[in-house]
Order: structure tokens, then C-alpha cells, then sequence
């Protein structure tokens, strides 16, 4: 990419930052894909990040919480709680990114997913969703709360 597309892409992600803080987080698909999008296109490996949303699922924080390699990412349950308990978050979405472009999840990202749900349920937090972003010729974002593997 060249520096002016990097500073365009830069520029859009913060403006998308700043209005998800003023707006309820999920009161677009389009906006937060557009966002997540946005955060992933630049990256070579598998960054796991966590959005943090209050009651009103106004954006808290948006924190990348593991960097992985080109095909996987480790994830700690425990550090997922920690900060979703340090900031009173009531809900999250979960994210990461798949380099090679297909965004369909692995079993591993079925399994972890699982885990931080049930941990989450004991603290009475919601995980609306767990959203892998891949590329390809068009920007792709697998939903599994979509594809019926969040239960509630």
C-alpha cells in the first residue's frame, strides 16, 4: 500500500472509532463491519480483539488482545474477563482477522469461542457475537452468532 492509502485507511478507522464511542456499537452491521474491516486490512497475521460495550452497547474500549501468526492467534479466557471486568463491560463482541482470506471459522475458533461464552455467562456478561474478517477479491465477515454457533 502506499503512505496516502495507509494515512486514507488510518484516517477512516479513527473517524469510525470516534462515532462507535458516541453510538451504540451494533446500531449498524454495516458500520461495524465497515470498522472491523478497517482494523484488519493491514494486518499479515491473526489479531484477536475485543470490543467492550456498556448497557446502552456504547464502545468502551476496542482492544487487541493477542497477535498471533498468518494462521492462528493465542486466546486466554482469563484475560478476556480481566478486562471485561476491569472496565464494567455488560457485553462484547469478539473479533479476529484470517489473513488468508477466508473468513470460516476453525474448530479452534469454535472451541475457544465456547469457552469465553460460558465464562461470560457465569459473570453475567453478553457476547454478541464472535466476527471473523477475512479478504478476498471483496472484504468478507463471518457471523457466528448468524450462523446459529452462539447459543444463549
Amino acid at each position: 500500500m502506499s503512505e496516502a492509502e495507509i494515512a486514507t485507511i488510518d484516517a477512516a478507522r479513527d473517524i469510525l472509532r470516534r462515532h462507535a464511542r458516541a453510538t451504540a456499537a451494533l446500531q449498524s452491521w454495516t458500520m461495524l463491519t465497515d470498522y472491523l474491516a478497517l482494523n484488519a486490512v493491514r494486518e499479515r497475521v491473526e489479531v484477536f480483539r475485543v470490543l467492550l460495550l456498556d448497557r446502552k452497547n456504547k464502545l468502551i474500549r476496542d482492544k487487541i488482545m493477542s497477535r498471533g501468526s498468518i494462521d492462528h492467534v493465542p486466546v486466554y479466557v482469563s484475560e478476556v474477563m480481566r478486562s471485561a471486568l476491569v472496565l464494567d463491560a455488560s457485553a462484547l463482541i469478539l473479533c479476529h482477522n484470517h489473513p488468508s482470506g477466508d473468513p470460516q471459522p476453525s474448530q479452534a475458533d469454535i472451541d475457544m469461542t465456547r469457552k469465553i461464552v460460558d465464562a461470560c455467562r457465569v459473570m453475567s456478561i453478553t457476547v454478541h457475537d464472535h466476527l471473523i474478517v477475512g479478504f478476498g477479491r471483496e472484504q468478507a465477515v463471518f457471523s457466528m452468532r448468524a450462523a446459529g454457533m452462539l447459543d444463549d
